[in-house]
């Protein structure tokens, strides 16, 4: 006999997680099992109760036209050439004339893994008599009829449990649905009138555990005749086969313990369940419940199971065409809101402006647009700070679309942080200015019902290894709070959609862009060329000017009497001389900083700063300017020259542009995990900062231009106006950014970003 071994389980919600219902090694007793290979076909098993079917005991390795006529012999050889798993009907199959068996009115018959089982059945009187005197067939068409005339999922489900009821005559006959957590509601109900009503109830998940909810999906109608009948075990040929047989698709599988305790502490005496299946998936049960012991022909539970699978397909394409119906309105607004952006000028403008109509796509209570440079907001969402961290954690390096119906719960976010905010559904777009979307949901605070306490701690029973379920049904209200309404199935294909028309767009801006800095760095290649051939050219000119200069100074000597004024007239064009040589030295620097390959390598700021200081001033700093490292961004990855005359530059016009006695300067480093870098990594920011004389909001605009002297008195000493325009193309060429804070009378940051070392 074969028997489950069950002693290893453990008291805990899982337990019936862990049961092998499949395997009982017993059947319930209102049926006969026999069991034939499906190779030799010669007996290998049957239930302890078949010589009450076929009137003897049956031996091992006989065949089956040792119990069965010649003609049901035929049509169960039939059956072989379908797939496995499908059940077959044999009606009324005559004993053979030895057997002497009682009468017998109908047969099941399926193979499955190596294996052929005969199922035999007396229905009930009620059965037989053809209850209600109408045939199955003029049954189901009144009841297909019914069913297509419902409007609205309620009606519908109400009526699905009208027609079952009628159908099989069970006292109550739910239609239980599975929600998106695995716990279960009622959602319509027909229930004889003595019984309390449990529409609108919810079960947790662990009522029907994964075991059942897979063979649900294999053997679509199971029915239990009388709960506390015995069962009869299965004797098997040891010889032949050690495994457990496996009733996967058995009309009269035994039942759970565990589940019998269930169904005894709800009352019932008898249950049927009818799978409602959705493209592949368990949509839920249509749960019959009788007071008595109750078994329906196989015809009748034929009639429900095909009952079972009509529903199946109505509550498909109204969930399809509902869906579908949201679905199209929104792509349709989504459309015109693609139009729009594709249009703009401005495209991170325009898209603020747009966010309303964005998180309206997939009803949502609040946005967050999240760049490059730190998240723009809309409508009720958590901090700056929270926005931020999701941003990195749930866009930063993703693909995939992720929701989360509960920050508390779920991510353990406290709830000062998150505002009204629940839940939020995340749309990486992997651009790298743009990481993504962040939709926010608000909490939704509202009360579950469900049959008896969910959390209601489980009862050792017995030797200590089988859960008890729960003994009371009774109502019991939960208010569920900090969460969020769950995101849809159609505000998951909008955000999709939204992801994909984002990622085309951003990708038709790139390559304009693309274009139009391929056609700018060839017109500043262009430049930079004319520039060094300008400088260079120019110098020759000034250098004879220069020396013309020299022989007219000479020249003046020997004169007895100079003209009036001529000293003074050749002293100022000397002094233009040498400010057009400036001016072209100026240009010449401009020009080398933007042509040669970087030699990027690892660099340590400290000892780049200390070099930048001699090149700033030969004999080191003077003694009224303190210059200060504070290093804490560890090493960065830059071209050293460039690196070295950028310092230079900053930090000689730091010193210029000061009047204070002590011209503090501070250069310092940190990481920004809110920008990236060309490869995608957060970025070291070098500061510079000065308590110089700084610079107003007009000027800020206007500091890295070229030739452009902000301040032009002369206690600032002579200058060309070229340092900032040089910086800022060497922070260019290493694809970092470079900005100014300034106020005047207190001082100025310079501060650009470089790619860290690691």
């Amino acid at each position: 006999m074969s028997q489950p071994d069950d002693t290893s389980y453990h008291v805990d919600l899982n337990n019936c997680d862990r049961e092998p219902i499949h395997i009982p090694g017993a059947i319930q007793p209102h049926g006969c099992l026999l069991v034939y290979s499906s190779e030799e076909q010669y007996l290998t098993g049957y239930s302890k109760n078949a010589p009450q079917w076929i009137g003897r005991v049956p031996k091992f390795g006989e065949p089956p036209e040792a119990s069965f006529s010649n003609e049901f012999v035929d049509e169960l050889r039939d059956l072989l050439k379908f797939s496995g798993g499908i059940v077959h009907h044999i009606a009324y199959p005559p004993p053979t004339a030895a057997s002497n068996a009682a009468t017998f009115t109908s047969a099941a018959a399926h193979h499955h893994d190596g294996q052929i089982l005969i199922e035999l059945e007396r229905p009930s009187q009620e059965g037989a008599n053809a209850r209600l005197l109408r045939s199955l067939p003029l049954r189901l068409n009144l009841a297909n009829q019914r069913l297509q005339a419902c409007r609205t999922p309620d009606e519908l489900y109400q009526t699905i449990a009208r027609e079952v009821r009628e159908l099989s005559g069970y006292d109550r006959v739910m239609v239980y649905r599975f929600l998106e957590d695995g716990h279960g509601a009622v959602v319509g109900e027909a229930v004889d009138e003595r019984f309390g009503r449990f529409l609108g109830l919810h079960y947790p998940a662990t009522d029907i555990p994964q075991p059942a909810r897979r063979l649900y999906l294999l053997n679509t109608v199971r029915s239990i005749a009388d709960i506390e009948a015995t069962p009869a075990d299965i004797v098997r040929d040891a010889s032949v086969d050690h495994r457990p047989l496996d009733l996967s698709y058995s009309c009269f599988r035994a039942v759970s313990p565990i589940h019998i305790e269930y169904l005894r502490n709800m009352g019932v005496r008898a249950s049927m369940s009818i799978s409602i299946i959705d493209n592949g998936k368990l949509w839920g049960l249509i749960a019959c419940h009788h007071y008595e012991p109750r078994s329906l022909s196989f015809e009748d539970r034929a009639a429900c199971e095909i009952l079972g699978i009509t529903v199946g397909t109505y509550l498909t394409a109204r969930e399809r065409d509902r869906h579908n119906e949201i679905v199209s309105e929104r792509r349709a607004r989504h459309a015109l809101l693609m139009r729009r952006l594709a249009a703009a000028d401005h495209f991170a403008e325009s898209l603020a402006e747009s966010s309303d109509s964005l998180r309206e796509l997939v009803d949502a209570d609040g946005v967050a647009v999240c760049w490059r440079g730190g998240p723009t907001s809309s409508g009720d969402t958590p901090d700056s700070s929270l926005v931020a961290e999701l941003a990195t954690t749930q866009l930063l390096g993703r693909d995939a679309i992720w929701t989360c119906q509960s920050l508390v719960n779920e991510c353990g976010y406290e709830q000062s942080r998150l505002g009204p905010s629940r839940g939020v559904l995340a749309v990486p777009l992997a651009t790298p200015d743009l990481y993504g979307l962040l939709f926010f949901r608000n909490e939704y605070i509202h009360e579950v019902h469900w049959a008896g306490n969910p959390n209601k701690p489980a009862e050792v029973q017995g030797n200590g290894v089988r859960l008890s379920p729960r003994r009371s049904f009774d109502e019991w209200s939960e208010t569920v709070k900090d969460r969020a309404r769950e995101w849809s199935a159609a505000d998951l294909d909008i955000a999709d959609d939204i992801r994909g028309g984002m990622i085309e767009l951003l990708g038709r801006r790139a390559a304009q862009l693309a274009a139009m800095n391929a056609e700018l760095r060839r017109l500043n290649d262009d430049l930079d060329s004319f520039a060094y051939a300008a400088s260079h050219d120019l110098r020759e000119p000034l250098r004879g000017l220069n020396h013309n200069l020299y022989m007219l100074a000479e020249e003046l000597k020997g004169l007895p009497e100079q003209p009036p004024g001529i000293a003074k007239r050749r002293e100022a064009i000397g002094v233009l001389c040498d400010r057009m040589d400036d001016l072209v030295q100026g240009l010449l620097r401009l020009s080398r900083a933007g042509r040669g390959e970087l030699e990027r390598e690892e660099l340590e700021l400290r000892a780049v700063v200390r070099d930048a200081i001699a090149m700033a001033w030969n004999d080191g700093a003077p003694e009224d300017v303190s210059i200060t490292v504070e290093d804490d961004a560890g090493p960065l990855k830059a071209d050293y020259a460039c690196l070295r005359e950028l310092l230079a530059n900053l930090l000689s016009n730091a010193a210029k542009y000061n009047q204070r006695p002590v011209k503090s300067i501070v250069v310092r480093t940190r990481r920004d995990a809110g920008r990236r870098t060309r490869m995608g990594d957060p970025p070291i920011v070098v500061d510079v900062e000065d308590n110089g004389v700084g610079m107003t909001a007009d000027q800020i605009p206007r500091a890295f231009e070229i030739f452009r002297r902000l301040l032009q008195s002369e206690s600032y000493g002579d200058g060309t106006g070229a340092g900032l325009a040089i910086v800022k193309k060497i922070v260019h060429r290493h694809g970092g950014e470079i900005w100014v804070d300034s106020t005047p009378g207190i001082g100025s940051t310079f501060r650009f970003t470089l790619e860290a070392s690691d």
